[in-house]
Protein backbone atom coordinates (compact mmCIF):
# COMPACT_ATOMS: atom_id res chain seq x y z
CA UNK A 1 0.00 0.00 0.00
CA UNK A 2 2.95 2.33 0.69
CA UNK A 3 4.58 1.92 -2.61
CA UNK A 4 1.63 2.49 -4.70
CA UNK A 5 0.94 5.67 -2.35
CA UNK A 6 4.57 6.57 -3.03
CA UNK A 7 4.27 5.97 -6.54
CA UNK A 8 1.14 7.86 -7.19
CA UNK A 9 2.52 10.92 -5.14
CA UNK A 10 5.72 10.90 -7.72
CA UNK A 11 3.51 10.81 -10.87
CA UNK A 12 1.72 13.67 -9.62
CA UNK A 13 4.66 15.30 -8.60
CA UNK A 14 6.31 15.62 -11.87
CA UNK A 15 2.70 17.14 -13.01
CA UNK A 16 3.65 20.80 -10.86
CA UNK A 17 2.84 21.99 -7.60
CA UNK A 18 -1.20 21.63 -7.70
CA UNK A 19 -0.76 17.64 -8.43
CA UNK A 20 1.36 17.63 -5.61
CA UNK A 21 -0.88 20.00 -3.45
CA UNK A 22 -3.59 17.36 -4.55
CA UNK A 23 -1.78 13.92 -3.62
CA UNK A 24 -0.64 15.69 -0.12
CA UNK A 25 -3.95 16.76 1.10
CA UNK A 26 -4.97 13.13 -0.21
CA UNK A 27 -2.46 11.07 1.82
CA UNK A 28 -3.14 13.42 4.60
CA UNK A 29 -6.96 12.09 4.35
CA UNK A 30 -6.26 8.41 4.58
CA UNK A 31 -3.64 9.14 7.24
CA UNK A 32 -4.60 6.73 10.57
CA UNK A 33 -3.29 8.59 13.70
CA UNK A 34 -1.07 6.51 15.71
CA UNK A 35 -0.80 6.87 19.70
CA UNK A 36 2.75 8.43 20.71
CA UNK A 37 4.66 6.84 23.28
CA UNK A 38 5.35 8.80 26.63
CA UNK A 39 8.92 9.82 27.15
CA UNK A 40 8.19 9.72 30.48
CA UNK A 41 6.33 7.28 32.68
CA UNK A 42 6.40 9.31 35.54
CA UNK A 43 2.75 10.84 36.31
CA UNK A 44 3.00 14.78 35.30
CA UNK A 45 2.28 17.28 37.65
CA UNK A 46 -0.90 19.26 37.04
CA UNK A 47 -0.75 22.60 35.20
CA UNK A 48 -2.35 24.58 37.98
CA UNK A 49 -1.75 22.92 41.41
CA UNK A 50 -5.02 22.25 43.58
CA UNK A 51 -5.40 24.23 46.64
CA UNK A 52 -3.55 22.55 49.47
CA UNK A 53 -6.20 20.62 51.83
CA UNK A 54 -6.68 22.31 55.18
CA UNK A 55 -4.43 19.45 57.28
CA UNK A 56 -1.69 19.46 54.81
CA UNK A 57 -0.98 23.03 53.64
CA UNK A 58 2.43 23.80 52.47
CA UNK A 59 4.73 26.51 53.82
CA UNK A 60 4.28 30.03 51.50
CA UNK A 61 7.40 32.31 50.97
CA UNK A 62 6.48 35.66 51.99
CA UNK A 63 3.47 37.17 53.79
CA UNK A 64 1.90 38.44 51.01
CA UNK A 65 1.39 35.07 49.77
CA UNK A 66 0.04 34.15 53.28
CA UNK A 67 -2.33 36.70 52.98
CA UNK A 68 -3.63 35.39 49.77
CA UNK A 69 -3.88 32.02 51.35
CA UNK A 70 -5.81 33.25 54.09
CA UNK A 71 -8.46 34.86 51.96
CA UNK A 72 -8.84 32.09 49.97
CA UNK A 73 -9.27 30.52 53.10
CA UNK A 74 -11.77 32.75 54.72
CA UNK A 75 -13.92 32.65 51.37
CA UNK A 76 -13.91 28.90 51.34
CA UNK A 77 -14.85 29.03 55.02
CA UNK A 78 -17.63 31.24 54.32
CA UNK A 79 -19.92 29.35 51.76
CA UNK A 80 -22.73 31.68 50.41
CA UNK A 81 -21.59 34.66 52.08
CA UNK A 82 -19.58 35.92 49.50
CA UNK A 83 -19.74 37.69 46.67
CA UNK A 84 -17.48 38.07 43.45
CA UNK A 85 -16.34 40.77 41.13
CA UNK A 86 -16.05 44.22 41.88
CA UNK A 87 -16.65 45.95 45.05
CA UNK A 88 -20.57 47.41 44.95
CA UNK A 89 -20.46 51.17 45.21
CA UNK A 90 -21.06 52.49 47.74
CA UNK A 91 -20.89 49.41 50.34
CA UNK A 92 -22.91 48.70 52.84
CA UNK A 93 -20.62 48.32 54.81
CA UNK A 94 -16.46 48.12 55.36
CA UNK A 95 -15.00 46.38 58.16
CA UNK A 96 -11.01 45.99 58.58
CA UNK A 97 -10.32 43.06 60.67
CA UNK A 98 -6.41 42.52 62.25
CA UNK A 99 -5.47 38.89 62.47
CA UNK A 100 -2.76 37.66 64.77
CA UNK A 101 -1.03 34.27 64.73
CA UNK A 102 0.67 31.98 66.38
CA UNK A 103 3.51 29.91 65.00
CA UNK A 104 1.04 26.60 64.22
CA UNK A 105 -1.31 29.08 62.10
CA UNK A 106 -3.77 29.33 64.63
CA UNK A 107 -5.73 32.11 65.74
CA UNK A 108 -3.88 34.12 68.61
CA UNK A 109 -6.44 37.14 68.34
CA UNK A 110 -9.15 38.88 65.40
CA UNK A 111 -9.19 42.66 66.68
CA UNK A 112 -11.01 45.61 64.14
CA UNK A 113 -8.71 48.43 62.76
CA UNK A 114 -12.12 49.38 61.48
CA UNK A 115 -15.58 48.84 62.29
CA UNK A 116 -18.78 49.69 59.92
CA UNK A 117 -21.02 52.29 61.50
CA UNK A 118 -23.10 52.60 58.95
CA UNK A 119 -24.07 48.44 59.28
CA UNK A 120 -23.00 47.78 62.44
CA UNK A 121 -24.65 43.85 62.60
CA UNK A 122 -21.38 43.20 59.36
CA UNK A 123 -18.92 43.82 62.29
CA UNK A 124 -19.07 40.82 64.16
CA UNK A 125 -20.09 38.85 60.63
CA UNK A 126 -16.45 39.37 59.64
CA UNK A 127 -14.76 38.52 63.33
CA UNK A 128 -16.99 35.13 62.53
CA UNK A 129 -15.77 34.69 59.05
CA UNK A 130 -12.07 34.76 60.25
CA UNK A 131 -12.72 32.24 63.16
CA UNK A 132 -14.22 29.77 61.17
CA UNK A 133 -11.03 28.89 59.87
CA UNK A 134 -9.27 28.15 62.93
CA UNK A 135 -6.03 27.42 61.71
CA UNK A 136 -4.12 29.63 58.43
CA UNK A 137 -1.81 26.53 58.45
CA UNK A 138 1.97 27.09 59.78
CA UNK A 139 3.91 30.36 59.12
CA UNK A 140 6.97 29.67 61.79
CA UNK A 141 8.77 29.87 58.22
CA UNK A 142 8.61 33.65 57.89
CA UNK A 143 9.97 36.10 60.40
CA UNK A 144 7.05 37.77 63.13
CA UNK A 145 5.01 39.42 63.85
CA UNK A 146 2.94 37.22 62.84
CA UNK A 147 -0.11 39.02 61.67
CA UNK A 148 -1.97 40.43 58.61
CA UNK A 149 -4.74 42.33 58.41
CA UNK A 150 -8.02 41.85 55.87
CA UNK A 151 -10.44 44.64 54.48
CA UNK A 152 -14.17 43.62 53.81
CA UNK A 153 -16.73 44.90 51.55
CA UNK A 154 -20.17 43.95 52.72
CA UNK A 155 -22.81 44.72 49.88
CA UNK A 156 -26.77 45.11 50.60
CA UNK A 157 -27.39 41.25 50.62
CA UNK A 158 -24.26 41.32 54.11
CA UNK A 159 -22.81 39.02 51.62
CA UNK A 160 -18.77 40.25 51.51
CA UNK A 161 -15.74 40.63 49.26
CA UNK A 162 -12.27 40.45 50.48
CA UNK A 163 -9.93 43.46 49.13
CA UNK A 164 -7.08 40.36 48.93
CA UNK A 165 -9.00 39.18 46.06
CA UNK A 166 -10.60 42.11 44.74
CA UNK A 167 -7.03 43.24 44.30
CA UNK A 168 -6.41 40.91 41.67
CA UNK A 169 -9.05 41.68 39.64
Amino acid sequence: MDTIIATTALRYAKRGLMGSFIVAAALLAGCKSRPIAPQDSAPQPPAVPAPPAASGLSTVRSMADYRRRAAQQILAASPGGTYTGPVSEPAYGIVVVSVALNADGSIKSANFLRRSSVGPDVNDMAIQAVRRVGSFGPISNLAGPWEFSETFFYNDARKFQLRTVVEKL
